[in-house]
């Protein structure tokens, strides 16, 4: 097993992984299923996990994982229907592996991603989108296991990136996901939510690299933290000299339920391009009392007064989601039901 990180590394000083699961667990190979054609799952092996590496040495826990599912979908294939990846961890396991999908020119795909159970996932998943291609991801889960999850997202020109989190589960939660915009017009879209209870800790640590001009980045994260729940955001923005006319946003918005939840937001940007536009932004504070009482004042339980105001909020991270409409659908029915609407 690899060497846990330790909040002594910078991006990990929120998280102390060490805290909730054991370095003695055996190792168990990731249990999956995946409903995609079989003629799109390849023999091809991926072997350069994590090339994040380089950057800040702190993906030692992916290095080396076992590949575990390869995907390739040919240029100019649209996968109409969603591809549906269930992994159900076993309990006090270290469930982990690799998995690699590649989406040629002019190709789409929906992934929707969902991980179960009451172990620890230890999962390394690496995306190449050719030229125009486009993917959807969407991930959610239930149970409460452990996750620490690097997402690696390599686009090239005109590519677009499109992936949402639904973080409502798991005890401990680690979302590293690491973007590289390569070719002009690639679009890069991330949002999600934290919807957090008792003690739970979701940490989501992100960087986008602008590695050619005219490229389109955009975070978009809702927060609402209850009971001892702690969450995370380190959200960075990094546009290399050559990519001049970049668009970056981050926008981390958290409303605390209870005094004893915290929000740890770190939002960064770091540009060496002249020609850019690009800002980040996060709020954390209480639930406003003026619309809860204008609710009340209508007739409405206080209650259920605030979960409207909560759906309201949290429904403001799915605008990336407005032109699928079945996806969009389901993740408001998904975060309805977390919320008790």
């Amino acid at each position: 097993m690899n060497a846990l990180p330790s909040p002594k590394l910078e991006r990990w000083k929120y998280s102390n992984v060490g805290a909730y699961v054991s370095s003695s667990w055996g190792i168990h190979p990731l249990p999956m299923q995946c409903d995609i054609d079989q003629t799109f799952i390849t023999a091809t092996k991926y072997d350069d996990i994590p090339w994040a590496q380089a950057v800040y040495g702190d993906m030692e826990l992916w290095d080396g994982l076992q590949d575990m599912l390869s995907v390739h979908i040919p240029a100019g294939m649209s996968v109409d229907k969603s591809v549906q990846l269930n992994i159900d961890t076993v309990a006090s396991k270290q469930n982990q592996g690799s998995i690699y999908i590649r989406v040629d020119d002019n190709a789409s795909m929906t992934l929707f991603e969902t991980i179960t159970g009451d172990g620890w996932c230890n999962r390394a998943m690496t995306i190449e989108l050719g030229e125009n291609a486009s993917f959807n991801h969407i991930r959610t889960g239930e149970g409460a296991g452990f996750n620490t999850n690097l997402t690696q997202v390599d686009c090239a020109a005109g590519a677009v990136y499109n992936a949402y989190a639904l973080n409502n589960y798991s005890e401990f939660s680690r979302d590293q996901i690491h973007i590289r915009l390569n070719g002009e017009e690639g679009k890069c879209y991330l949002a999600g939510c934290k919807l957090l209870d008792g003690t739970q800790h979701n940490d989501t640590t992100i960087l986008i690299e602008h590695l050619a001009p005219n490229c389109y980045s955009n975070q978009n994260y809702r927060n609402v933290l209850d009971g001892q729940s702690r969450g995370v955001f380190q959200g960075k923005v990094h546009v290399h000299q050559i990519a001049q006319q970049t668009d970056g946003y981050q926008l981390c918005n958290t409303i605390l339920q209870s005094d004893r939840a915290e929000m740890d937001t770190k939002p960064e940007l770091e540009i060496y391009a002249d020609d850019v536009k690009c800002s980040h932004g996060a709020t954390t504070a209480q639930t406003d009392e003026e619309p809860l009482f204008y609710l009340q004042a209508r007739g409405i339980p206080k209650d259920q007064a605030r979960k409207i105001l909560m759906q309201s909020f949290v429904g403001e991270s799915l605008e990336s989601f407005v032109d699928f409409e079945d996806i969009y659908e389901q993740l408001s029915a998904k975060i309805d039901a977390a919320l008790g609407v």
